[in-house]
């Protein structure tokens, strides 16, 4: 049995907390946030055996192996670094990090301290996505030839400058917190040689990314379009276009719902879809092993890599780098 602890409180977190209660082979029994007040409502929430006011008293605790990472993407490499230096497997939401040296000295860090490091990409889980990554590596419909992703939401509603998504100095902007979906899926998809990027997006006054439009060329004359928002509701398709045939996927993200050619298939997950992730963790770790297989080091170098590239295209460098 893996116990976990969550470091941070916020919504995420929560849905973490549901999904891991129906996991055989873990249990989440800490929870840590900078507020022991807020740290101790979500214990009782979730009917939990512990609440931490920091994160370093946390990682210096017994009573957990492994923690889940819930908080903004600007705090992922010293929280990650701290657990890791007190032996805990670290499952951290995405983007991993903020940029790929982050990440290098995050999987340095997990090297050293012989533990794993894995980012919390549930959507490469899922059912739905790992039967279209099935079809693809079976040529059945021959080659993949064009991709469209797409992921928006209108967050900006009444949101000040000041506060996160729109805050350069943490981390902002729309490409980190939803461009990575798309990226990474597409990464997912291919394992081909990236040949050219190129990318256009529609920045706020503060500097940050709004919307980002990235096209990306491979080696095998694969093409990819993908947009990311955050000032509008879009449908978030995945469209994926063979030499002869078409998948389509309903809010790819998140998909319960498949349409390869004419035919439907309805793919629904358990609970709110993170089991999948939690229990592909716990199996790692299980099997003696401190990579996963499916968002090993490499994988999330290689998301992370595409977004540093496009960072650099739009011109959005935040001020701590």
């Amino acid at each position: 049995m893996i116990k976990f602890g969550i470091v941070g409180a916020g919504s995420i977190a929560n849905q973490f907390a549901r999904d891991i209660s129906k996991c055989k082979d873990a249990k989440c029994v800490a929870i840590a946030s900078r507020s022991l007040e807020k740290a101790e409502l979500f214990r009782e929430t979730h009917n939990l055996e512990f609440a931490f006011g920091s994160y370093e008293e946390m990682a210096k605790s017994n009573e957990i192996d492994a923690v889940y990472i819930a908080t903004p993407h600007n705090f992922h490499k010293e929280q990650s670094i701290l657990f890791m230096n007190h032996k805990k497997h670290v499952l951290c939401e995405k983007p991993i990090s903020v940029n790929l040296n982050q990440l290098n000295d995050m999987i340095e860090s997990a090297k050293e301290n012989n533990v794993l490091l894995m980012e919390a990409m549930w959507t490469r889980f899922l059912p739905a996505s790992i039967i279209v990554k099935e079809v693809v590596e079976s040529n059945k419909f021959g080659k993949l030839k064009n991709v469209y992703l797409e992921f928006g939401y209108d967050l900006m509603e009444n949101y000040s400058e000041d506060r996160r998504l729109l805050n350069p100095k943490l981390a902002g902007g729309s490409l980190l917190d939803l461009g990575v979906y798309p990226i990474s899926f597409l990464m997912y998809l291919s394992k081909e040689k990236i040949k050219k990027i190129n990318a256009e997006a529609r920045l706020h006054k503060t500097g940050v990314d709004i919307e980002t439009r990235i096209s990306i060329d491979f080696e095998n004359d694969l093409k990819a379009k993908l947009i990311c928002c955050m000032d509008t509701d879009m449908n978030n398709p995945g469209v994926f276009e063979f030499e002869n045939g078409i998948i389509k996927m309903e809010h790819f993200s998140r998909s319960t719902r498949v349409i390869i050619n004419d035919d439907i298939i309805n793919i629904p997950f358990i609970e709110e879809g993170f089991g999948y992730q939690i229990n592909s963790f716990i199996n790692t770790i299980n099997n003696g092993k401190t990579e996963n297989d499916i968002m090993s080091y490499y994988e999330s170098q290689k998301v992370m890599s595409v977004m540093d590239e496009v960072r650099k295209i739009i011109g959005v460098k935040y001020p701590f780098e």
